[in-house]
């Protein structure tokens, strides 16, 4: 009994020491909070207000970020893994139908994710109307996803074309 006693003690004692870490370990989890706005205590603080200290925030913000080169570089005829103007990798995918039809899009969609194939559906306004682009990929690899292009056009009797993936097209994607 005064074995479990003693026992019991120490591990009360050392486990918290072993797993609470040293000093400088607790020190480097602690995060620095920003500095609120500039409105001094008691002060009765208008919505106004805040939104004229948000938007400055907002436009000292952009100015520090870095400013992006718009590339329309042509990169059709290099193979491999390319970085465009930016320092970004270029990245390619395959279109493989465009349908009016949102239904028709996302069957196509599982019918090649059944097949092993990253997939998606983007949402494409043009001057004909709405339209649902089925692509595959994104791939880095532009030689490796035609190969993935020839094997969906004889599988599937489907004409596909590769293009340029764009991240910022993602805000169109057709969940799922």
């Amino acid at each position: 009994m005064v074995g479990i006693l003693v026992l019991t003690a120490l591990a009360v004692i050392f486990i918290p020491m072993i797993f609470s870490g040293s000093e400088h370990d607790r020190d480097t989890y602690l995060a620095e909070i920003p500095k609120g706005p500039g409105f001094g205590q008691g002060r009765r603080v208008s919505v106004i207000d805040l939104q004229a200290e948000m938007r400055a925030r907002e436009r000292e913000s952009a100015a520090r970020m870095p400013l992006d080169k718009i590339d329309q570089t042509d990169y059709t005829d290099q193979s491999g893994q390319i970085l465009d103007q930016n320092g970004l990798p270029i990245g390619w995918s395959l279109q493989v139908a465009s349908f009016r039809d949102q239904d028709n899009a996302v069957k196509l969609r599982a019918s090649i994710r059944l097949l092993g194939h990253g997939s998606y559906v983007l949402r494409s306004l043009t001057n004909e109307g709405l339209f649902f682009q089925v692509l595959v990929g994104p791939s880095l690899d532009r030689n490796a996803l035609l190969k993935v292009g020839q094997q969906l056009s004889a599988e599937m009797d489907l004409s596909v074309q590769i293009v340029r993936y764009r991240v910022e097209d993602d805000s169109n994607q057709v969940g799922g």
